[in-house]
């Protein structure tokens, strides 16, 4: 086997090369990982993703005084 017995496998999505197949091989509708499950349940992420959306953080201003 050599490298041209291989193809790209490619999101059917977001069109992200995920790896490569033998070239004989069949995938239907390939996803990669962010779009098969961009947030898995029982992840502590899913929690900071929900509190950044409702809580936004506040904007600095900076103050400049000038004479």
């Amino acid at each position: 086997m050599n490298i041209y017995d291989t193809k790209s496998v490619i999101c059917h999505k977001c069109k992200f090369v995920i790896g490569e197949i033998d070239f004989d091989a069949e995938v239907t509708l390939p996803l990669c990982g962010n779009c098969a499950n961009p947030m898995p349940e029982g992840d502590k992420i899913l929690y900071t993703a929900s509190y950044f959306k409702n809580n936004p953080p506040l904007k600095k201003s900076v103050m400049v005084q000038t004479s």
